[in-house]
């Protein structure tokens, strides 16, 4: 049992979330699988001891948000937390106006990273240069919207729901609608709802496993295998364990439409196998070692 769904609390970071986690049911070692800004709450996959492991197979490709925004107000960080600038002349758009716009982006867009992100240049974070005053470079990336519903509008807030793509950025993308109807925003709450298959349903509040007894706090810990769901699932025999084990290719019946695959013996799961043609189901990443 090695893996929480933390639904992450305002104003702290996904590292210092992760700490009081890992403290609270003691883990030696920890990871998370997707950052949240302090101003963000939601899910938070939290991984821990040997499960760290299997991060890079977390299926995130999907992400689930609410966010709500403050028309007529721009910031340097397209937020509430970056330098403020009013717009006290800019239009007041209608309901109609702005869900227009919000359905306009269905779809692949090209978006342009916020300078004060988490993407490197040369190895440094851009929000590092930019809280330096040093200039970022524009990078953009191919993102997909797969829906998006104006869920609110009582200017000059408005909410969005949204589902996307790996690498959206929600700020981004809330500045963008604007932007189409000649108006500026900034995002003032962000929440993740969704990764993959996984909702705030499957989450726990840090409150809540605070104050449960070591016993109680086991059950919102996930087993990894479980986390691993959507890899087809094989078994092998007792005398190919050692073998997987050390590193050796085994024969095994295995679904060759699926590359990546769960390796069991009996019901123990034993890491993440790939099928090569001409070597069958090799160890890609082991759980006991």
């Amino acid at each position: 049992m090695s893996v929480i769904f933390l639904n992450k609390e305002k104003g702290i970071s996904s590292y210092q979330a992760l700490r009081e986690v890992q403290k609270a049911l003691n883990f030696k070692k920890a990871g998370h699988a997707g950052t949240l800004d302090p101003i963000a709450t939601g899910l938070l996959p939290i991984f821990f001891d040997r499960s760290t492991k299997f991060i890079q197979y977390f299926s995130s490709e999907i992400k689930g948000y609410n966010a709500t925004f403050n028309l007529g107000v721009s910031s340097d960080t397209q937020d509430i937390e970056g330098k403020l600038t009013v717009h006290k002349n800019e239009k007041h758009p209608s309901r109609d106006e702005l869900n227009n716009s919000v359905k306009k982006f269905i779809g692949k867009y090209e978006q342009m990273a916020p300078s004060f992100s988490a993407k490197k240049v040369d190895g440094t974070p851009m929000y590092k240069l930019a809280r330096a005053g040093k200039p970022t470079p524009q990078r953009s990336a191919t993102v997909e919207i797969y829906n998006i519903e104006l869920t609110e509008f009582k200017y000059p807030y408005f909410s969005l729901s949204v589902m996307c793509s790996k690498g959206t950025y929600i700020r981004t993308l809330g500045v963008d609608i604007a932007k189409k109807i000649e108006c500026n925003c900034i995002m003032k709450d962000l929440e993740r709802t969704s990764i993959g298959p996984w909702n705030l349903d499957d989450s726990v509040k840090f409150p809540i496993i605070k104050n449960l007894d070591n016993q109680e706090k086991m059950q919102y810990v996930k087993r990894i295998e479980e986390i691993l769901k959507d890899f087809p699932k094989v078994k092998i025999r007792s005398s190919e364990v050692k073998k997987f084990q050390n590193g050796s290719s085994i024969d095994a019946e295995i679904n060759e439409k699926f590359k990546k695959h769960s390796v069991f013996f009996e019901e123990d799961f034993l890491g993440i196998g790939e099928f090569v043609e001409g070597r069958g189901l090799v160890p890609r990443t082991l759980y006991k070692v």
